[in-house]
């Protein structure tokens, strides 16, 4: 019954649209403070229209929806519109952000390519973290995830090129495909006794990855959800 639960809970929070709706847009209230838009009954982070370097998101959001600060290609300065910008030159300028408890849900490519962002802390509500989250958020040096965290998304972490250490928590029941794919820094990583899912190539090109930590009695559980060059550096403690 217990793992009933468990699968019912991450069925339910994966079920929660991220997306901005024509609805909220056409009703949203906008934050001068942080230039923000917010759905109307205060639930959603739906855009950041210019692009601030700083926000404190506003407490009662249980949604930042979707790209909300990731780069677009009018950001890019001495590029014009309609022309391919260099890969040095697409970074978001967001380098500080504040995010309230309560928070849900961080949707899919939410803060994708935000380079400058050096450190995160996700409140301990957070349930859900979609795919290509934190992509390319190259600065970002380590991440705690909450006891409350069920799922990370597909190339959520990618290429987070300074990661050099994970903390998971038990609840977490699913690792998507590339999640931490070439972060070149990352050296350690525990995995929850819970976990679940591990996807295909989730720890691709972590060419430094030597600690992979398990709980006593997990080793060849887990050992058999990571591949061959991987599973030699699980370690029991």
């Amino acid at each position: 019954m217990a793992d009933l639960d468990k699968l019912s809970r991450l069925r339910d929070a994966l079920n929660v649209p991220t997306a901005a709706s024509p609805a909220d847009m056409e009703t949203d209230i906008w934050d001068e403070d942080y230039c923000c838009n917010y759905s109307a009954d205060g639930t959603k982070l739906l855009d950041a229209e210019n692009f601030p370097d700083e926000v404190k998101v506003r407490g009662g959001v249980r949604v930042i929806c979707d790209g909300v600060f990731s780069f677009q290609d009018y950001m890019a300065e001495d590029v014009p519109l309609g022309q391919k910008v260099p890969d040095d030159d697409r970074v978001s300028w967001l380098d500080k952000v504040s995010l309230p408890s309560g928070l849900t849900h961080i949707g899919r490519e939410a803060f994708k390519e935000c380079g400058w962002l050096k450190s995160l802390r996700l409140p301990s509500s957070l349930e859900i973290i979609g795919d290509s989250a934190f992509e390319l958020c190259w600065s970002l040096g380590q991440i705690g995830c909450p006891a409350s965290l069920l799922s990370i998304g597909e190339s959520a972490f990618s290429e987070c090129y300074s990661l050099r250490k994970v903390r998971l928590d038990s609840a977490l029941e699913v690792i998507g495909p590339y999640a931490f794919a070439y972060c070149e820094s990352l050296e350690e990583i525990n995995l929850p006794s819970g976990l679940v899912s591990i996807g295909e190539d989730a720890f691709l090109g972590c060419r430094k990855l030597r600690r992979i930590m398990v709980k006593p009695g997990m080793k060849k559980r887990f050992a058999g959800m990571l591949p061959a060059n991987l599973s030699r550096y699980i370690k029991e403690a």
